[in-house]
């Protein structure tokens, strides 16, 4: 028997607050590609945004999109639920699966 979907009305959504979350994922990004040797310049450009929105994305001052989340999982070759587990290991948040803390 397959188990129910809930659906998350509009108002859920805007009581979920994920800004925090998605700056310090950025600053794991960035130790990701230095790791990897990637270039700032490199990533920007496989990114379609400038060097200087992913700096930003990088130190924290801009959140980085689910779409550009997405690419650069693909670009790092890894799974997006790895970086997510990275984050939350980094971080040492403890992230539920159904999405409740």
């Amino acid at each position: 028997m397959r188990k129910k979907r809930r659906v998350v009305n509009h108002a859920e959504m805007e009581d979920l607050d994920f800004s925090r979350d998605l700056l310090e994922l950025g600053v794991l990004l960035g130790s990701h590609r230095t790791a990897l040797g990637i270039k700032q310049e490199d990533l920007a450009k496989l990114l379609g945004i400038s060097r200087i929105t992913l700096s930003r994305i990088e130190n924290s001052r801009m959140p980085l999109s689910i779409e550009n989340f997405f690419k650069i999982a693909a670009i790092f070759e890894v799974r997006p639920e790895y970086l997510l587990q990275e984050l939350a290991r980094v971080t040492q948040r403890k992230w539920s699966t159904k999405g409740e803390d």
